[in-house]
């Protein structure tokens, strides 16, 4: 019979499995201090769709403002078309922005969402529970939960960075394009030299009453950065 048991059955399996992953890369006691992100700094990513190997362009993230409202931090495609618009009150604290690239999960979030709990180290963890306020008003909950894992070295224009990995998973609850409930982790490596996230692996899947769905899948490789 399928029923409310299946359901809780089912992503608390996902989330778990999501838990009992083996920390990546190797741990040490660094500590990352907080960044200073200022005007004009930029970070470019090649998008390649996880599925298929397609390519699927480029994107520039770049910090566009820095004032007591908290730092704006807007995402453009190739030919200039606004894919976010995020506002954060400090480097890592995210006021408001967009939590998936298939689908309208967009809004304010209450408490602000902690993507990076600085300073960072090997072995920390962190959970959230929050709700996501969209343009029409419409109230959503989430929950958020962070492991810092363990170092490694990406390249970048031929250079070696050393980053620190960092795996969130995300319950994003129903959307409008979603009929599920939307589920997501993102696999970071964080280059504090950067400032900026060196490489991603975002993966989507929505939770049903009587099975999970395969959703979304995007790997994404910093090609070119502007720092101040």
């Amino acid at each position: 019979m399928t029923d409310r048991r299946t359901f809780l059955s089912a992503s608390g399996a996902l989330a778990l499995s999501a838990c009992a992953t083996t920390p990546l890369g190797s741990s040490e006691a660094t500590q990352v201090p907080a960044p200073r992100w200022s005007i004009g700094e930029s970070w470019t990513y090649r998008r390649i769709d996880a599925y298929n190997g397609l390519d699927r362009g480029v994107i520039t993230r770049a910090v566009e403002s820095v004032t007591e409202k908290g730092i704006r931090v807007v995402t453009r495609q190739a030919n200039g078309a606004v894919s976010e618009d995020a506002w954060f009150e400090s480097p890592g604290i995210q006021i408001s922005g967009t939590l998936s690239e298939d689908g309208y999960v967009v809004g304010t979030f209450a408490p602000r969402l902690r993507v990076y709990d600085f300073p960072l180290a090997s072995g920390k963890r962190w959970e959230q529970q929050m709700t996501r306020t969209d343009s029409n008003q419409s109230r959503y909950y989430l929950t958020a939960s962070t492991r810092v894992e363990g170092w490694e070295e990406v390249h970048i224009g031929g250079r070696a960075h050393r980053a620190i990995i960092v795996r969130r998973t995300l319950r994003l609850g129903p959307t409008p394009a979603h009929k599920g409930d939307l589920h997501r982790e993102e696999l970071e490596s964080y280059v504090p030299e950067l400032r900026a996230v060196a490489r991603a692996r975002m993966f989507e899947w929505e939770v049903f009453l009587d099975h999970v769905a395969p959703g979304y899948r995007l790997n994404v490789q910093l090609e070119s950065f502007t720092l101040a």
